[in-house]
């Protein structure tokens, strides 16, 4: 079976889905027994659904739209909304402001089909904007899911560990069997304008791999990532690497997981985390380090979060080494 599901989900959207849709129309089906577009509203103010179904319509329907609203604030509340929804054993995830290439879908399910230990699937964003990109763009340009994710195509470590959620392809049989087993994410995701890591991408990708199965990278399968100007200034920058990094320590916790040096249950680890935070600080200004200014904004943010959130930070290691020990 070679079902596949777009899913899209937006606030305020109305503005960049026209570009979107459209793309998703000159989708080279060919072969796929079935094509559905899942588009989750998510609180938008902006008349985002009517626009969607107006403009689905307007472009010939070129194959199942179905429109979900979904009121609670925040990407992963309504990316979770859609993939619920799902029947299809592959989903694309694809941005409000993607334009996937037309031969998106053919590129992927060739490689999820001919590779079934892949499960999860990135592709190469490719910037385009109404403005010139600034010259710190390609240094960021990952941030920004604009790069490539890996030297060529195949597995992504030991480059990464983890792929960017626009374009990504879930094999949903691990998505699944996955939530069937308790797991939950464990990481703030983004709401509104706010620019908080959007987690829920790289925690999927652990989900799968504590599965056993590999993440993987392709680099002919791309699309266009619309970054408009306001995002392409140095304080949106800034804001950016600061809300990847806002959930602190708790951002490593599938990785230490993963290579056992987190492996029993804990109680008070915050607060040996925080020590050791401590520690590192006060050696800070006689290391080698060339960033001591960065490092040292690190050092206060992850102390800030370790003391705040110390009681979710404790439950959430455990609910990953009680997932992981599944497997």
């Amino acid at each position: 079976m070679s079902g596949i599901a777009i899913l899209i989900s937006t606030y305020n959207g109305a503005k960049k889905l026209p570009e979107t849709l459209t793309a998703l129309s000159k989708l080279d089906r060919s072969g796929i027994s079935e094509v559905t577009l899942t588009v989750v509203d998510n609180a938008s103010t902006d008349g985002t659904s009517t626009v969607v179904r107006s403009l689905w319509d307007s472009l010939g329907e070129p194959f199942p739209l179905v429109l979900l609203q979904e009121v609670t604030p925040g990407k992963l509340n309504a990316q979770e909304a859609g993939l619920k929804s799902i029947t299809q054993p592959f989903v694309v995830i694809c941005d409000d402001d993607n334009a996937l290439f037309p031969d998106y879908l053919q590129v992927g399910l060739r490689s999820l089909t001919e590779n079934p230990q892949i499960g999860v699937l990135g592709g190469r964003g490719i910037a385009v904007s109404d403005v010139p990109l600034p010259d710190w763009f390609e240094e960021y340009a990952y941030f920004f899911a604009c790069a490539p994710q890996a030297p060529s195509t195949g597995e992504v470590r030991p480059t990464r560990n983890v792929v960017y959620g626009a374009g990504m392809w879930v094999r949903m049989e691990g998505y699944r069997r996955a939530k069937e087993l308790g797991f939950k994410f464990i990481l703030a995701s983004r709401t509104g304008k706010s620019l908080s890591t959007g987690g829920e991408d790289s925690e999927l990708c652990w989900a799968l791999r504590y599965q056993g199965y590999e993440i993987w990278y392709v680099d002919e399968m791309r699309f266009h990532h619309h970054v408009p100007a306001e995002r392409l200034t140095e304080d949106y920058r800034l804001r950016l690497l600061n809300g990847m990094q806002s959930n602190g320590p708790l951002g490593k916790v599938y990785l230490r997981v993963a290579s056992g040096e987190i492996a029993q249950p804990v109680r008070h680890f915050w607060l040996k985390e925080l020590l050791y935070t401590i520690k590192d600080g006060i050696l800070l200004p006689v290391s080698d380090e060339v960033d001591k200014p960065r490092d040292l904004r690190r050092m206060l943010r992850n102390i800030r979060y370790l003391v705040s959130e110390r009681s979710r930070y404790d439950a959430a290691v455990n609910q990953v080494l009680a997932y992981k020990s599944q497997w």
